[in-house]
């Protein structure tokens, strides 16, 4: 069968008022925390285009690390502002 209407019109059988389709679970993304040469740490995290970035921290202590990161990433309770799940080692 070869449907040649409009390019806007539905297909048919095709209910226009159906209930949208369930999305998709969010990702997951992954930072680490890395300890550098200088007795700092720094950060290496995921970014939206499916590289990633590396960044130096001002923080002295592992859990200090942790919390700028998630300062830094927009990270409340392990999912950032897109609900994204972040997970950082």
């Amino acid at each position: 069968m070869v449907y040649n209407n409009n390019v806007n019109e539905s297909p048919p059988g095709l209910d226009t008022n159906a209930a949208p389709v369930a999305s998709l679970p969010n990702s997951l993304k992954r930072a680490i925390i890395v300890d550098q040469e200088d007795e700092g740490f720094g950060v290496e995290y995921d970014t939206t285009i499916g590289t990633r970035n590396t960044m130096r921290l001002e923080a002295t202590t592992y859990e200090d690390a942790i919390l700028e990161t998630k300062s830094f990433l927009g990270i409340t309770e392990n999912r950032d502002e897109d609900g994204t799940v972040w997970e950082i080692d």
